[in-house]
C-alpha cells in the first residue's frame, strides 16, 4: 500500500490479513483510492484489504469494523470499470424521467430490472442529452444521504441550475450535521426563480415522484418533482406505506403551469429497492444552443443499502 496520508485504526490492521479466505459478509476493498479523496468504509462483520487495493499518495482513508448500535450505509466501493454506473446488491440506480432510447449503457446496464420511460423524440433532435458529473453524499459525510435540492427554474421545463444537499445519517436513523450543498450539477447564465427543499431530519429519502406535463404526455422530459421520504425503522423493514403518516413527500418545485391544471394529477414514482435510501445523483439535460439555460430530461439517482446494528 502506498499513501502519504492515510488513517488505519488498529482494528482494521488486525483484520487485514493477507489471505484468500474471506467471510461471506466481509466488505472487500480491492480497488484504488484516488489522490486527493477522503473515504470512509465500515462494516459490522469486517473490512478486508483484498489484492488490488491501493491508496494513492494524498488519499485519506479510514476503515473500521462498525459495532455501534444503530443505522449506517453500505459503502461498497464503485467498480473502477463501471464508475458511477456500478450496479450490485449494495448499490442500485434509478432513472427518474425519461432515458433516450439510443443512449449507450454499460454492460451491466444501470437500469436493468427496473421500468423507465423512453424519450423517443429526443433521439431525433439536433441537440443531444448531456449527463452531468455524478456526485455522492458519501464524498461529504461518513454516512451521507441526500437531504434536499435546489433548482433555479426559468420557466416550465427550462432550468438555470441544479444541485442537491447532503447531511449525515445518525445511528438513530435521522439526519444530523449542517446540510452541505453539492457543487452544481449544471449552472447556466439566465436569472430565474429559486426553489429549495429541505427534508425534516427525522426522515430519509427513498425515491422521487415525477409530475408529467399532463395526462397522456409522458416521456417528453423531466418537469417538476418531489422527494419521497420515510423513517429509517420502517424503510429498514422494507415498508413504504403505513397508516400513521410516517411516509410522505417534500416538494422541490411546487409550482406548475396554470394552463395545465391537471398536471399534478398525473405522476410516476421512482423508488429505490426496498431497504435502500438516496445518496447521490447525476442529471441528464439538453443545453440551449446559446448556453443560457438547459432542459432537464432525467435524474440518475444512487440508492445505497441501509444497514442496522441491533
Amino acid at each position: 500500500m502506498t499513501s502519504s496520508s492515510r488513517t488505519w485504526p488498529l482494528l482494521l490492521m488486525l483484520s487485514a490479513v493477507v489471505t484468500t479466505v474471506y467471510a461471506a459478509d466481509d466488505l472487500l476493498m480491492s480497488y484504488v483510492v484516488k489522490s486527493g479523496s477522503t473515504k470512509y468504509y465500515d462494516h459490522h462483520q469486517g473490512v478486508v484489504l483484498a489484492p488490488g487495493f491501493w491508496a494513492q499518495a494524498g488519499a485519506d482513508v479510514t476503515a473500521t469494523i462498525n459495532q455501534i448500535p444503530g443505522y449506517y450505509l453500505d459503502k461498497t466501493p464503485l467498480d473502477p470499470n463501471e464508475n458511477q454506473y456500478t450496479y450490485n446488491e449494495s448499490r442500485k440506480l434509478i432513472v427518474a424521467g425519461c432515458l433516450p432510447q439510443n443512449r449507450p449503457v454499460t454492460k451491466t446496464s444501470p437500469i436493468s430490472g427496473y421500468t423507465w420511460t423512453i424519450c423517443n423524440e429526443i433521439d431525433f433532435v439536433k441537440d443531444k442529452v448531456v449527463e452531468s458529473e455524478f456526485i455522492s453524499c458519501l464524498d461529504f459525510y461518513r454516512n451521507g444521504v441526500i437531504s434536499g435540492a435546489s433548482v433555479k427554474e426559468i420557466n416550465y421545463r427550462t432550468w438555470q441550475s441544479f444541485r442537491f444537499s447532503c447531511r449525515d445519517l445518525t445511528p438513530s436513523g435521522g439526519m444530523t450535521s449542517p446540510a452541505i450543498k453539492t457543487p452544481f450539477l449544471f449552472h447556466y447564465e439566465r436569472e430565474c426563480t429559486l426553489s429549495e427543499s429541505t427534508v425534516p431530519d427525522v426522515y430519509l429519502l427513498y425515491g422521487l415522484k415525477e409530475y408529467w406535463q399532463g395526462p397522456g404526455l409522458a416521456g417528453q422530459a423531466f418537469a417538476s418533482f418531489t422527494f419521497l421520504r420515510g423513517t429509517a425503522s420502517l424503510l429498514d423493514q422494507g415498508k413504504k406505506a403505513d397508516p400513521a403518516n410516517y411516509f410522505g413527500q417534500t416538494d422541490v418545485i411546487p409550482r406548475y403551469p396554470t394552463a395545465l391544471p391537471l398536471t399534478k394529477l398525473h405522476w410516476f414514482e421512482w423508488n429505490c429497492p426496498l431497504g435502500m435510501v438516496l445518496t447521490g445523483a447525476a442529471i441528464g439535460h439538453i443545453p440551449d444552443k446559446k448556453g443560457k439555460d438547459t432542459r432537464p430530461v432525467y435524474i440518475l439517482a444512487e440508492c445505497r443499502r441501509l444497514l442496522h446494528n441491533p
